[in-house]
């Protein structure tokens, strides 16, 4: 069902390409909002220049107020990676401002590459700081008279998609697409200081962890916009859960998954074309390597086939 409903926007998608927009990318936010806590996740990157792959929370004001409120409205906390970096992560808070929000943030050395290991990273918000971890260590942080403009609830979110900053994030060559960001799990922590069992002096709660046999509908919403300096229009189809990950996609908007022959249809001769693949060690071709284990087999394969039933 959902690769039917992908056929049928790509057909909008030609007859109205995205406004200027060249690729689909995935976003997943929640539905809930949260004021203050403490936000984990585990995550590997995509690799690339053009590429943004995220954690991070924002105060979703967009429906509720007037353009001229914006820049009034604007909290958020960011966790960034972007491709053309193999060896740091980029932390960062916006503001509120009037007429313009502002910006604070800071670009911190790790010594691994996030598009290829997975690694723990963590956002601590409470009324007083903004501290981030790596791995459950502190790399960066910022005080209260940075942070105490930060008031307004904000959701959990993530998402995949192509910058057109240059001097940001590199050069975007399209060819490079289909690519991927993965997300182990998340994990909420309410901020309940002096009460608590985990996080900085114990401040902090468990209040629950996801992770990703599916996508929790009950928790999670899929993103279906775009914005100013995104190349990519956000898709319900790219985002999906396999093997106990969230996957995050930018695609062509003519990409199918799994789609072998590239006749805009995922169908029995697609599943022709990759059982061939494995019992001849052919080159992948249109299909992702769901379980990463660096080869395609009978488990992509019996994802590929739950695409097509389901």
């Amino acid at each position: 069902m959902i690769k039917l409903l992908h056929i049928l926007l790509i057909s909008v998608y030609f007859l109205n390409p995205l406004n200027g927009q060249e690729c689909l990318g995935g976003e997943l936010r929640t539905i809930d909002s949260y004021l203050y806590g403490r936000f984990e996740v585990n995550m590997k990157s995509a690799a690339g220049g053009g590429y943004v792959s995220s954690f991070f929370t924002y105060h979703d004001h967009w429906e509720d107020s007037s353009p001229d409120e914006w820049g009034l409205l604007t909290n958020e906390i960011d966790i960034e990676m972007t491709g053309n970096q193999d060896a740091s992560v980029q932390f960062t808070t916006h503001h509120p401002g009037d007429p313009n929000s502002w910006s604070y943030g800071e670009i911190i050395d790790v010594d691994f590459n996030p598009h290829i290991e997975f690694h723990d990273y963590a956002i601590e918000w409470t009324p007083y700081s903004i501290k981030w971890f790596v791995d459950n260590i502190e790399v960066y942080s910022q005080d209260q008279n940075i942070v105490d403009d930060l008031i307004y609830p904000q959701k959990i979110m993530m998402n995949l998609w192509s910058a057109v900053w240059i001097d940001w994030v590199g050069v975007w060559d399209p060819g490079t697409m289909p690519v991927n960001s993965y997300y182990n799990f998340v994990k909420y922590y309410e901020y309940t200081p002096g009460e608590g069992s985990d996080g900085s002096n114990n401040d902090f709660t468990l209040s629950w962890i996801d992770e990703f046999d599916s996508v929790d509908i009950t928790r999670w919403e899929e993103a279906t916009h775009g914005f100013n300096g995104n190349n990519c229009q956000f898709d319900p189809v790219n985002v999906i859960c396999h093997d106990g990950k969230l996957i995050l996609i930018v695609s062509d908007i003519s990409y199918i998954l799994g789609d072998v022959n590239n006749d805009m249809i995922l169908n029995i001769i697609d599943i022709i074309h990759i059982v061939n693949m494995i019992l001849n060690f052919e080159d992948i071709i249109n299909v992702a390597d769901y379980n990463q284990d660096n080869s395609l087999n009978i488990l992509d394969l019996i994802f590929i086939i739950d695409q097509i039933l389901g």
